[in-house]
């Protein structure tokens, strides 16, 4: 199963929140400048039109040429829109025309027979439309500018010169940007009239390109249809979210109250396809099947100390209630060997409870990293003994052991008194130290462990030595101390003699 980060599908979640409205603001300008280039395109066929409809009164006017010079029709190329509201730059509003000189009579004339179809455009088109003559002065017009000059306006300037000319400008100088942009310009186009290769005059063309609302109106369905869409992809986001994160987290709230409450004793294990919430998963079941792990060995405990405490408190009642009631009747030797059961019980009491605030201690949780180290050097010094045995050190005891020393000693002293009840007389303690892992074995000469109680050794109460005073913690609190370190403690057997390694993590 391909699982991925949280802050993965959070960052992916948010991008796509943030990218909706930055691409549906991308989308409006692409299409705003599709508007303005609808725009221009329609001023272009509007002003190849009356070009054509001046030149062909023009070629009415002029004397009829022989065969051999018959006028050349106008050379004609494609042309296409090219404004956009991105790249092309807006200019200053319309100047307007200025005084200039009266036009040629042809040319007034051929203005005036063409006035009514540029009247009839504009109703159509809402397109204002000047044309001039070869010196730029106005010879028809849709205003009331009709013999003013235009050559000091840029468009009008070019398609004098045989080019046609497309720009942007603003509606008037104190236009205000808005997020609609196109509804503060205006579209201007100018295209020459060319007659025999030669200029005689142009056509101006503006109007405004239509605006987004304008265009949106008129697509009322298809906006419902992509506001449905993006509700559907909204709605599919949060069904991913959801499942991804919100779903699997109350998941594992669900499942850890259940354990808290005592009516589950594992967790839900999955699957769950975001890394970090399978983590989580992974580390609150360790923990539930650690929380349970600890409640057995707690009850079984708790029976064990039961069942210990039990034998000498029943021993000490019934000799007390003899006593109390036969006191007087007893012999000195009597008294004093029912008071000296009374003394052993109470000692194995004493004995018992110092060595379960021992296992207690031993059972804390595991010691910090930064805990100081040890060695069986610092631990032992020049102690040729240990609980009564001879000892023999070797190996690298001035090694650093990842235990505290009253840790480490403690735990010699527990398996070196083990030992002794088992008959030894000499112990060995040799430590081995690896790149990644120390190494320490303790061997005795005593009698050695059956196979049966080898399987059952470390097990909290289990003594075969109870009528010698052992109380069954000693190994326990061994393995427990060697745990909280982050190491091991198995019995190695061997032929004669027990033996025990000791594996803890190098520093």
């Amino acid at each position: 199963m391909i699982r991925v980060r949280l802050r993965t599908v959070i960052l992916v979640v948010s991008l796509f929140v943030l990218v909706l409205p930055l691409a549906g603001i991308q989308v409006l300008r692409l299409y705003e400048s599709a508007l303005v280039r609808q725009t221009e395109s329609e001023l272009i066929a509007q002003a190849g039109l009356i070009a054509a409809t001046f030149r062909a009164r023009h070629g009415e006017t002029v004397a009829q040429p022989s065969s051999a010079q018959q006028a050349k029709p106008a050379s004609v190329e494609p042309r296409f829109a090219e404004l956009d509201l991105a790249t092309s730059p807006v200019h200053e509003p319309y100047p307007g025309g200025v005084p200039g000189a009266a036009p040629t009579p042809a040319a007034a004339s051929l203005g005036k027979a063409i006035e009514s179809v540029l009247t009839e455009a504009r109703s159509l088109t809402l397109a204002e439309i000047r044309v001039v003559d070869a010196q730029g002065v106005v010879v028809a017009s849709t205003g009331n500018d009709v013999g003013t000059s235009l050559t000091a306006v840029e468009e009008v300037e070019a398609a004098l010169g045989g080019s046609w000319s497309s720009r942007l400008r603003q509606r008037d100088a104190s236009a205000v940007a808005t997020i609609i942009r196109s509804a503060g310009l205006l579209v201007y186009v100018a295209s020459p009239i060319m007659f025999d290769d030669r200029v005689i005059g142009a056509v101006l063309l503006w109007r405004t390109p239509a605006t987004i609302l304008q265009a949106l109106q008129h697509k009322r369905d298809l906006l419902l249809q992509a506001a449905l869409l993006l509700l559907v992809v909204v709605v599919a986001t949060a069904i991913v979210t959801s499942r991804l994160v919100v779903l699997p987290v109350q998941r594992l709230a669900d499942g850890a109250g259940r354990i808290a409450r005592g009516e589950a004793t594992e967790l839900d294990a999955g699957p769950y396809r975001t890394v970090e919430i399978a983590q989580l998963a992974e580390s609150l079941e360790a923990m539930a099947e650690s929380l349970q792990r600890r409640n057995s060995y707690i009850r079984d405990l708790a029976r064990s100390v039961s069942h210990e405490f039990k034998t000498p408190i029943a021993a000490m009642s019934g000799a007390l209630e003899v006593l109390s009631d036969h006191i007087d009747e007893m012999a000195p030797e009597e008294r004093s060997r029912f008071l000296a059961n009374l003394a052993s019980d109470v000692e194995r009491l004493a004995r018992l409870t110092g060595r379960l605030l021992e296992l207690a201690q031993a059972d804390m949780p595991r010691q910090p990293a930064h805990a100081p180290c040890c060695s069986v050097a610092e631990v032992l010094g020049d102690e040729d003994q240990l609980a009564g045995l001879d000892l023999a050190v070797e190996g690298a005891v001035d090694a650093a052991l990842p235990l505290q020393a009253e840790s480490l000693s403690s735990v010699l002293h527990n398996l070196a008194e083990n030992a002794a009840q088992h008959g030894a007389r000499r112990l060995r303690i040799a430590v081995h130290v690896a790149p990644m892992l120390a190494r320490v074995e303790i061997t005795d000469d005593g009698q050695g462990v059956s196979p049966a109680n080898a399987r059952k050794m470390f097990e909290p109460f289990f003594t075969t030595r109870r009528d010698q005073g052992g109380t069954g913690l000693g190994l326990p609190i061994v393995r427990s101390l060697i745990g909280a370190a982050g190491g091991t403690v198995d019995h190695v057997p061997t032929e004669s003699g027990t033996a025990f390694r000791i594996e803890l993590p190098a520093r």
